[in-house]
């Protein structure tokens, strides 16, 4: 295994210093990636050329003082293989022409080779490998079934996942043929790109939130115990993190991988008292990176103080919001480094 604290702390070994890195570190506030982006029509076109993906991992390695790249793709990659109409509006997000909510369209949907057809993401990894510092690991990563087939089910972004809950509540047989697939196409992603270079995994599963506890426990927690089933046989790190879901967290914490991610509205310092065991990862809030570099430096200072006796991985408890200024991220990161 490469000499990497990430890695170290992933599988619960106490570093003096913290790894970090940040979810959607790849992204829109930094000005180089905008002007890769501007290359490309179409976001999927950008996500599917090897050479753009692999130069949007690196660039904010190249920039920041990261202990970990994460392959730059989107959580939605695996529905168009499925035969899904999907796009990206600009000021809209992803819209799927063809939504998912009968057996009909769950037995219409395609089989396809994996490998052959994520044939783009195998060259982006190896590209990117070969650009990355010996001691920064690549993550692999996927959303979780429940994230992404839901948002095949309600066609958009949703905040209630109503159409989805009415799908399991009035159809639940066609509703779990089609978390079983999307957990089995999820799964083995995930698989491959561990196979084909990446150091650790990540599973993302953005809208388990919106569920109660007892939805959550059959209409999600199943199939994510499916795509860790697989990918376990990887040997590989695997994180989870669910945002909005702090009622989950007692399921969530029984899954058999490495470490977990928090948001920022949980109570960390709790759940280090109670978890004694479990590597976290988190939790700052994104919003944070927009205050002066005191109160960034403070707030930081604090999560640092609780976990230095214990494994953890430094992070924003969501993703990196777009217009985040470059000082809040050098801010957050340099006192890191300094602690």
């Amino acid at each position: 295994m490469m000499n990497s604290n990430f890695l170290k702390n992933c599988l619960g070994e106490t570093t003096s210093q913290k790894p970090v890195w940040m979810m959607r570190q790849a992204g829109r506030y930094l000005p180089e990636y905008r002007e890769l982006r501007a290359r490309f029509p179409s976001f999927l076109d950008f996500v599917a050329n090897p050479e753009a993906a692999s130069e949007a991992t690196v660039q904010p390695i190249r920039r920041f003082d990261l202990d970990a790249a994460i392959l730059f793709s989107d959580i939605l990659v695996t529905l168009p293989p499925l035969g899904l109409d999907l796009s990206f509006v600009s000021g809209q997000g992803p819209r799927v022409a063809n939504p998912v909510q009968s057996m009909k369209e769950v037995r219409g949907l395609s089989t396809f080779d994996s490998e052959k057809v994520f044939s783009y993401t195998r060259l982006a990894i190896e590209k990117t490998k070969g650009k990355l510092p010996s001691h920064v690991p690549l993550l692999g990563f996927v959303g979780g079934p429940l994230t992404v087939a839901s948002y095949a089910i309600e066609g958009k972004s949703s905040k209630d996942l109503l159409n989805s809950k009415k799908f399991f509540y009035q159809d639940p047989s066609a509703y779990e043929a089609f978390l079983e697939k999307m957990a089995s196409v999820t799964g083995e992603y995930l698989t491959l790109q561990a196979d084909w270079g990446c150091d650790a995994l990540v599973i993302m599963d953005s809208w388990a939130g919106h569920l109660s506890l007892e939805d959550y426990v059959s209409m999600a927690l199943p199939y994510t115990k499916k795509v860790i089933e697989i990918a376990k046989r990887t040997g590989k790190p695997i994180i989870h993190y669910a945002n909005g879901a702090p009622h989950l967290l007692g399921e969530i914490l029984k899954l058999d991988i490495s470490a977990f991610g928090l948001d920022w509205r949980m109570n960390l310092s709790d759940l280090l008292v109670k978890y004694p065991i479990h590597v976290f990862q988190g939790n700052l809030d994104p919003a944070l990176l927009f205050a002066p570099p005191s109160e960034i430096r403070e707030r930081t200072h604090e999560i640092l103080n609780q976990v230095k006796d214990r494994p953890h991985i430094m992070n924003l408890g969501h993703g990196i919001l777009p217009e985040t200024p470059i000082e809040g991220v050098q801010a957050f990161l340099q006192t890191i480094r300094d602690f």
